[in-house]
């Protein structure tokens, strides 16, 4: 959805809509690891300012992931607050490099002309995804010999007593 920016009202514009699991699936590239379990509900306020568009809203949703540990798919339910604001691109004379402040990091840039929703509401959504996925906070994994899911079953590796490079270091006896 793209919103013409020339076409906001002074007072704002307030969009509500939902997406389902075909329009994430069109901006992630064949990523399937992330897909949609339910669809994503969006309540969205674009406010025009002098020379910024604000946007504050809502979303909701639940993806289904894999978990980084035993390779199990999950739920993770998405209640995300967005609270945005929108800036043209700088001008070519603009200094090239500038020191952001606190308050830079909910900054981004468009057009100046539409704003890409669809785009902006995504963003959001890999924002919230977790660096390492897990299904439970105390997941076991899969242990690295039989490839058993430890959180259903027990390892079923026969224990080896391993020898390391270090084991001769054990005999070293040090002087004081």
């Amino acid at each position: 959805m793209k919103v013409r920016v020339d076409e906001l009202p002074d007072v704002g514009r307030v969009i509500h809509f939902h997406k389902a699991e075909a329009w994430l699936a069109s901006l992630t590239e064949n990523d399937r690891e992330i897909t949609l379990a339910k669809p994503v509900e969006v309540d969205l306020e674009l406010i025009p300012e002098a020379d910024s568009i604000k946007l504050k809203g809502h979303l909701r949703g639940a993806l289904q992931l894999v978990c980084s540990r035993c390779l199990q798919e999950f739920v993770l339910d998405l209640d995300e607050t967005i609270d945005l604001t929108l800036l043209r691109h700088p001008s070519a004379d603009a200094p090239y490099e500038i020191d952001l402040r606190p308050e830079d990091l909910d900054t981004e840039f468009f057009d100046g002309v539409t704003i890409d929703v669809d785009l902006i509401v995504a963003e959001q959504i890999f924002l919230a995804l977790p660096q390492r996925p897990l299904c439970k906070t105390d997941c076991a994994g899969i242990c690295s010999g039989c490839g058993a899911d430890l959180n259903r079953e027990t390892c079923r590796c026969e224990k080896i007593d391993r020898i390391s490079a270090f084991d001769a270091l054990r005999s070293v006896k040090i002087e004081h």
